[in-house]
């Protein structure tokens, strides 16, 4: 029995595009890959205004890891920093240097790139959990994902998210 054009077509180009978007997503779970790829706020404000007097302050985050046994990507917590100082910016905060708030990893689950690429849901879920302590208040954060097209990145993303959501209510 000959295979028709297009299923053979389908049958090689199906792994293909997915190994091509594992090789991306790869090379996106660096810091560096994320910043470039992260909105930037502009260059230079216009003239006459001061960015500083009418942006608020935000403190700046440090992730630490509470996990117990789980396998610590050392990617995770710089992206996660990185997101949340790139996401206060976008929305005209200022980060500070000074004052800080303490986000802890208290669960972590990552899906080998391969196994998310080839068998999607099939491969489990990653997995992001965190606390924030942030001037007596504790809250969580946490996102998972069991696409095959989404990985830590996006959870790092959606964390910071809420973790700068949850900063921004506790200043009101």
């Amino acid at each position: 029995m000959k295979l028709k054009p297009l299923i053979a077509v389908t049958l090689i180009i199906g792994p293909l595009a997915q190994s091509q978007a594992m090789a991306q997503d790869a090379a996106q779970a660096t810091p560096e890959a994320a910043s470039a790829a992260a909105p930037s706020a502009p260059a230079s404000a216009p003239a006459g205004t001061s960015t500083s007097s009418t942006s608020k302050v935000v403190p700046n985050i440090v992730v630490r890891w509470d996990c117990g046994s789980c396998e610590q990507n050392p990617k995770v917590a710089p992206l996660i920093e990185k997101s949340y100082q790139d996401e206060a910016r976008a929305l005209g905060h200022s980060v500070s240097p000074t004052e800080t708030a303490e986000v802890t990893i208290k669960e972590y689950r990552q899906r080998p790139p391969a196994a998310r690429a080839l068998f999607g849901v099939f491969a489990g879920k990653d997995k992001l959990a965190t606390t924030l302590n942030f001037r007596g208040q504790q809250t969580t954060a946490d996102d998972y994902s069991a696409n095959a097209f989404q990985g830590m990145n996006s959870l790092c993303l959606s964390v910071a998210r809420q973790t700068l959501t949850q900063v921004l209510t506790a200043l009101k």
